[in-house]
């Protein structure tokens, strides 16, 4: 027999074909028992991580969620059955916990949570990867589940949900750590201490798990170190922070949940109308600004288009126009205080476009519709989310361009020229992939598959992204102040609020105002999610924030992360039925963010050495495949034994 026939039939070596090496001479597990173990450890896992975000909100449990998980990349001798586990229970998790996502859209909430589970897939990889070469799990498995935490944050536009970190938006000592390096860094003091904890289960489970007796106390101690660190450093800011009143703010929230088919909402001008009751109210306590949500009455106020009437929009009807402008003239007259002009305005939208059978019951009778007669509020100042069109034809997309928008009227009832549009757009929800590319074959196929375009799937609703970051002045008694509108899910995304709040080491405004509408996750867990995250974006760039929400939560944050003051009904915040306004003052902080100045340093290096680890997986494999490849024609060359 030749001596490559002999190396054919020779058993692998358990080195490479089962993750790593086999210690003290002990056997390989049996599969039925290893994958049992292992479905054990993933179940577990699962079951611990789902109930640390908001609502529930049980964050001590977030620091041994990921144990389970992390003995198991280290325990198993299967890769590839490690791998495929660890994928399903992270594709479960996030089956379990975005099910918020299916009133707006059922395949894709299925197709994302599949999406997600790659990054527990790719964790899995670069730590099992680290271990074989005596990184400690100490050490390899934060750095590469924040470096997959980034690359989620980023790739295909961007998912920054259910970090680890978002469990503690309340527990303020440990999230100051935000100003220096992100969100990011408090999951990183977290998933140390779940992986310090796996080691020791490691070591007293299995010896051959064990670098010595001090290898289970050295991972403690470094995570004991860091998030005592971290906390002491917590503590400091907070104590040390010198907030001040800035001006007082008025959010509006009113209660009009949003489907995926017609008839969508309720009808524009009674959701307009129940808006402006609320805003009455609120401006009669004489706030410096008073904040609507994102374009929930569906009408085009930008200065542009209402000054264009003639303006040709493909698939939407020419009344688009009339009621936008009455919207415009409702909105103005609203401002400078003059409620009467308000009012009739008001009830001609009412009468043009509202059907009588489209007006919502209670208990089979019909609600009143909504009028400001007998109300009165002096002039405000306010901010409103519409829609806006540029009447210049894009030539790449066969049509005008639309944007989602901030817009500002003053006191005097005139709408500012300047505006913000969104530059973050939500896929498929706000703009469908490849329009106005060489590829656009397959965003018409993309569109016709989108709820929103229309009954033959033809009606192209994707919007244009803003070209920048528009900072908004305020004059108040006290001075000054200037302010930017991060618009729904921007507020999500930390590089658009980092943009909004800081160039390089010199802050751009004072606080910020978020505008959502979100109405399309029916008083889910995504409401109290959302305001968890935003949560970050306020310590990460010391800014106060007010957040007016259509169905809530509207809130004041201020810049240490607490939460001032919420739209609530009886004390509860989170729920159908609830509207109102609250007032505060935004709070405004003087100290400097390393995050604001250098952004995601931090997260970035993990994900580099993350890279790292999976290019160098890769070679390893290829430089060994050629080695047996080069052995084995050594071996056929070489005269039969």
């Amino acid at each position: 027999m030749s001596r490559a026939a002999t190396a054919r039939r020779e058993p692998p070596r358990s080195t490479q074909d089962v993750g790593r090496p086999a210690q003290g001479g002990e056997s390989v597990p049996a599969l039925p028992r290893e994958a049992v173990v292992l479905s054990a450890l993933m179940l577990l896992h699962v079951v611990l991580m789902t109930p640390i975000s908001a609502p529930r909100g049980w964050w001590p449990l977030a620091f041994v969620c990921l144990t389970p998980w992390c003995v198991a990349a280290a325990w198993s001798q299967r890769a590839w059955l490690f791998h495929v586990l660890s994928y399903l229970a992270g594709s479960a998790y996030f089956l379990v916990n975005l099910t918020w996502m299916m009133p707006v859209t059922g395949l894709g909430y299925i197709a994302l949570a599949f999406y997600l589970g790659v990054y527990w897939l790719l964790a899995g990889w670069a730590v099992r990867t680290a271990q074989r070469r005596g990184v400690p799990l100490v050490v390899s498995v934060p750095v590469v589940w924040i470096g997959c935490e980034y690359l989620r944050a980023v790739a295909l536009t961007g998912f920054p949900w259910l970090f680890i970190s978002h469990a503690f938006y309340r527990v303020l000592p440990l999230i100051q750590v935000s100003d220096l390096v992100g969100a990011y860094g408090v999951s990183f003091v977290v998933v140390m201490v779940n992986a310090s904890l796996a080691r020791v289960a490691l070591h007293r489970l299995s010896r051959r798990q064990s670098a010595g007796p001090r290898g289970p106390l050295v991972s403690v101690i470094a995570a004991a170190v860091l998030l005592i660190a971290t906390l002491s450093y917590g503590w400091y800011q907070l104590s040390a922070a010198a907030l001040t009143a800035g001006p007082r703010v008025a959010v509006v929230q009113a209660d009009f949940p949003l489907r995926n088919t017609p008839p969508y909402s309720a009808p524009g001008p009674i959701v307009f109308g129940r808006y402006l009751q609320i805003a009455a109210l609120a401006a009669a306590e004489r706030p410096d600004l008073l904040v609507l949500p994102e374009t929930v009455w569906n009408s085009v106020q930008n200065l542009a288009f209402l000054e264009n009437k003639n303006i040709t929009i493909p698939g939407q009807s020419p009344s688009v126009y009339a009621y936008s402008m009455l919207c415009h003239e409702a909105t103005a007259a609203f401002c400078r205080g003059d409620l009467a002009t308000a009012d009739r305005t008001l009830a001609e939208l009412l009468e043009r476009w509202v059907n009588p059978a489209r007006v919502p019951r209670r208990n089979g009778v019909p609600e009143p519709l909504p009028r400001l007669a007998g109300q009165s509020s002096p002039p405000v100042c306010a901010v409103i989310g519409s829609m806006a069109i540029d009447p210049s034809v894009d030539a790449a997309i066969t049509g005008v361009r639309k944007y989602n928008s901030a817009l500002v009227y003053d006191a005097d009832g005139v709408q500012r020229p300047q505006r913000y549009d969104k530059t973050h757009l939500v896929p498929f929800g706000e703009v469908v992939p490849f329009r106005g590319t060489r590829l656009h074959w397959l965003y018409a196929w993309l569109n016709r598959l989108s709820p929103f375009s229309g009954a033959d799937g033809t009606y192209e609703y994707s919007m244009t992204s803003g070209a920048g970051y528009t900072v908004f002045s305020l004059n108040t008694p006290q001075g000054v102040w200037r302010f930017g509108t991060p618009i729904c899910y921007e507020d999500v995304m930390p590089y658009v609020c980092r943009g909004y709040a800081w160039d390089g080491a010199t802050r751009r405004v004072d606080f910020l105002v978020n505008i959502s509408n979100d109405g399309w996750f029916l008083h889910s867990a995504e409401l109290p999610q959302h305001l968890a995250i935003c949560v970050f974006r306020a310590v990460e760039n010391r800014v106060g924030i007010a957040r007016s929400v259509n169905t809530g939560i509207s809130a004041f944050i201020d810049p240490n992360g607490r939460i001032r003051a919420l739209v609530q009904r009886d004390g509860v915040s989170h729920g159908p039925g609830i509207e109102g306004f609250a007032i505060e003052p935004v709070w405004i902080d003087t100290r400097a963010s390393l995050y604001g100045r250098f952004g995601d340093w931090f997260a970035q290096s993990c994900l580099l050495l993350s890279v790292v680890t999976w290019i160098g997986s890769l070679a390893a494999r290829v430089a060994r495949r050629f080695r047996t490849a080069r052995a084995g024609r050594a071996a056929d060359a070489s005269p039969a034994a």
